[in-house]
């Protein structure tokens, strides 16, 4: 077993009202998304020193050092997230080939299987034709040969139209595997470096303005700019004021101060944005990041934790609005933990439509378990976001009534989402409307706020050893697997 980990990242939102400085918004987004391009060309593609470019962007293009490490972190995690895409899709790829073939192997057994049928009905047939005219010419024969059991009430036409069916679906199964085939060698043939900022989605648009509601190329060529140059992220220290060189925040006076560029177009050094609110979720947290560590800090060190800021814009293609929010980041202290395992264990099941949990004492003896129904088909991902936080809520407030961990299954459906072409149609609709990852991510953030333990344990045979060893027990099949879980933490 291991501890459920998290990260204690966190991120707040607020939207800025200062409509008359979105033109220098613009403009600082522009600026900064060029010399993006520009850097994943040299450092990514060409693959040039770090320092030297750090050198020459500062110089040639008024950048700050803070600047210039921001742009290049956020290369680089472009970089490495393109890099691990198109490793999980030849992944992928190779998993739908291997099933296709599986596939076709299968369905060459049935066409087999139907021609020994067919080859035992003529045998059948020759014998009975045999003995037939044995008994015209009035020999005195045996009884008439006796159908073998394997073809009996099988139909020959039947067999034959099984064989062809099974051959066009052949055909068809190799159509698909010599085009995954080729899929697979243009992802192995792809340049990891290769990226269209602004989204190949939406470059791909310019050739097809009617089905995505552009009147003319010029309007498609403002939209594909806005998004090449819709965001920029801005990597804080705790050595600096406010947690952060470039993007300053005062909470007294609720302003936002940015520093500029040193370049030709920027008239002053520094921005300054009034009456910047961020909500009341996580605000104390977020005070707290930017208070001073006093004595446990170090020499340097002038605030708690380091933040970083976003600066976003959302493009509104309906009305066609632009609007500006700013999101900070932070490490949010997890709690100090206060379950004990020495009072036994909560155990948890996650199924698709419901949670079933399963408490025990120290000993690993069953005392009570309960299942939470939740039904999350038909529903956005925000509301089914609300309900499964609802139902970690009621779960993690009942192992701090009890002050127990929470032990709960390691699974990973990744692999099983990728072959869902290769399930049944059941299972196919089951797995697609597994939320689990939702629910761990929403468990780890949970019990790390408020102290709980969180224990990962393997999943091997839990559902099999609560229906065999927990047979005596009143209880649904999946609080018998959580029964086994929360033994096995």
């Amino acid at each position: 077993m291991r501890k459920a980990e998290d990260s204690g990242q966190k991120t707040i939102e607020t939207r800025l009202s200062c409509a008359e400085d979105f033109p220098l918004l613009d403009e600082v987004l522009g600026y900064f998304s060029s010399l993006r391009h520009r850097l994943y060309r040299d450092l990514i593609v060409k693959d040039l020193p770090i320092n030297d470019l750090k050198t020459n962007y500062i110089s040639s293009y008024g950048l700050t050092a803070r600047h210039f490490n921001s742009l290049a972190k956020d290369v680089s995690a472009l970089a490495k997230a393109n890099e691990e895409l198109l490793k999980l899709n030849l992944k992928k790829v190779e998993s739908h080939i291997l099933i296709v073939k599986n596939q076709c192997r299968e369905l060459q057994k049935k066409i087999k299987k139907n021609e020994s049928f067919l080859k035992a009905i003529a045998t059948y047939r020759t014998k009975v034709a045999s003995w037939k005219v044995k008994e015209n010419c009035g020999k005195k024969i045996s009884k008439k040969p006796v159908m073998p059991s394997g073809i009996y009430k099988l139909q020959r036409q039947e067999l034959i139209s099984e064989i062809s069916k099974f051959q066009g679906q052949i055909h068809q199964k190799k159509r698909r595997l010599y085009n995954l085939t080729i899929k697979r060698e243009r992802i192995k043939a792809r340049s990891v470096s290769k990226l269209c900022f602004g989204s190949g989605k939406l470059f791909r648009a310019q050739f097809n303005l009617a089905e995505n509601s552009l009147e003319d190329h010029q309007e498609w060529l403002n939209v594909f700019r806005l998004a090449r140059s819709s965001s920029m992220t801005f990597v804080g220290s705790s050595d600096e004021s406010f947690g952060n060189q470039t993007v300053q925040y005062s909470i007294a006076d609720k302003t936002l101060k940015i520093r500029l560029p040193n370049a030709k177009g920027f008239e002053s050094k520094t921005l300054l944005l009034r009456d910047v609110v961020f909500p009341d979720f996580l605000k104390a947290e977020f005070i707290k990041a930017l208070s001073h560590p006093g004595e446990h800090g170090k020499k340097n060190q002038k605030t708690s934790h380091p933040i970083t800021y976003r600066l976003i814009r959302r493009y509104n293609s309906a009305n066609k609005e632009k609007s500006y929010y700013l999101q900070a980041s932070f490490k949010v202290a997890s709690a100090p933990i206060i379950t004990r395992s020495d009072n036994g264990m909560v155990g948890l099941d996650i199924n698709a439509d419901h949670l079933a949990i399963t408490e025990t004492d120290r000993f690993g003896n069953y005392l009570d378990s309960f299942v939470l129904p939740f039904k999350l088909k038909g529903l956005d991902s925000e509301q089914a976001a609300a309900i499964i936080g609802d139902a970690v809520a009621v779960v993690i407030e009942h192992c701090l009534s009890r002050q127990k961990p929470l032990a709960i299954e390691d699974l990973d459906f990744a692999a099983k989402k990728a072959e869902l072409r290769a399930q049944p149609k059941f299972r196919r609709h089951f797995l697609s409307q597994f939320a689990y990852a939702s629910f761990i991510s929403h468990f780890q953030s949970k019990a790390r706020a408020l102290g709980v333990n969180l224990i990962s344990i393997n999943p091997a045979y839990t559902s099999l050893i609560g229906a065999y060893k927990y047979q005596g027990l009143n209880i649904s099949s999946h609080e018998k697997a959580a029964l086994a879980i929360a033994r096995r933490a």
